[in-house]
């Protein structure tokens, strides 16, 4: 089979089928040329199986590998456990990247001790249109602690570090440490594991917009609704809540978490009081409460929170119903009362 590849780059395939060939030509114009790329067709019905197959018939640097739904997180743990190259990526396979966003990342990678490289986004639509105001951006740039980068996620919602797509990883800080993505989650599963990623790492981070993530009608990632699935964020984040809460050292990483958790959980709760879905996804809310309700006290006592919004996390806990309805018909009143102006 020759020298193995540089960099194995893994694209999920579920039913992508008018987005799959661009997001293939994407990646096989790429600069850097020593790459494999593993097609993993997750059981789809739509025919983006039989064009994986076709698109591996014109490039041998393409593999395919097909097997039933079992979720992206199922999907990219064979790409994972099939993986020849010493650098692994992974891009959805209805997104573009620009033909240089591996040679750049690759590049990031030639310093001591950086085993992790991470890049720019911008948010598109379907027609490839680039969408106003939706980027992956991040304050700071060059070599950072990589745990650095969920607590700028606790600070500003920057969602560049707890994403998969937009870095160059050493394949062993998957292997060495064990680390596979969780297969319990659909929502999420990309950035469930990275905080054991990070441990203890670098991360040359890039303020260079290379990769192109495309929004759908219908996407679970869609805002229109608020999808049940969802809710894996909130276990995630109290995962990371408990990881940090471990840590020594790492005091200021766990009371932003927790204020993290607290506004997620809030935000999540009037999204989905608003797509109307509330009353259904209730006791799936309530099974998370317990967690929301045991850091209470730290949220009271938080130097992060102003009183005011302690205040309506207090109330929350005593009763959500009753305050997302006061706040909902507030809303409603000064609606109304701007219209009358």
């Amino acid at each position: 089979m020759g020298n193995p590849p540089k960099i194995s780059i893994v694209s999920t395939v579920y039913n992508t089928g008018p987005y799959l060939e661009i997001a293939v030509r994407s990646i096989l114009a790429q600069t850097f040329t020593d790459f494999e790329l593993l097609l993993i067709d997750d059981g789809s019905s739509d025919g983006s199986g039989v064009l994986c197959d076709h698109l591996a018939a014109q490039d041998a640097r393409i593999r395919v590998f097909h097997q039933p739904n079992g979720g992206p997180a199922s999907a990219r743990n064979k790409g994972l456990d099939n993986a020849r190259g010493a650098l692994i990526g992974f891009v959805d396979s209805d997104d573009v990247i620009e033909p240089n966003m591996y040679q750049t990342l690759y590049d990031a990678l030639q310093l001591p001790d950086v085993r992790l490289a991470a890049c720019s986004g911008d948010c598109i639509d379907e027609k490839g249109q680039r969408i106003e105001g939706r980027h992956v951006a991040i304050r700071r740039h060059g070599i950072r602690d990589a745990e650095e980068l969920l607590l700028e996620t606790f600070q500003t919602g920057s969602y560049y570090g707890p994403l998969s797509w937009n870095k160059l990883f050493d394949i062993r800080l998957f292997r060495d440490k064990g680390v596979h993505y969780d297969e319990t989650m659909l929502f999420g599963d990309d950035a469930s594991v990275l905080h054991r990623i990070f441990e203890g790492e670098r991360c040359n981070c890039l303020p260079d917009v290379l990769y192109h993530y495309r929004t759908r009608a219908g996407q679970i990632t869609s805002t229109a609704t608020f999808p049940p699935r969802k809710l894996d964020d909130l276990r995630m984040y109290w995962d990371w809540l408990q990881y940090f809460a471990s840590r020594p050292g790492r005091e200021e990483y766990r009371q932003w978490a927790t204020v993290w958790y607290w506004r997620v959980f809030y935000q999540f709760w009037c999204q989905s009081g608003t797509a109307g879905n509330l009353p259904e996804l209730k006791p799936k809310f309530m099974a998370h409460k317990k967690h929301l309700d045991a850091v209470l006290p730290d949220l009271v006592r938080s130097p992060l929170l102003p009183a005011g919004e302690k205040l309506r996390a207090v109330l929350f806990c005593a009763n959500p119903t009753a305050l997302y309805n006061a706040a909902a018909a507030w809303g409603r009143l000064a609606a109304k009362k701007r219209k009358g102006n």
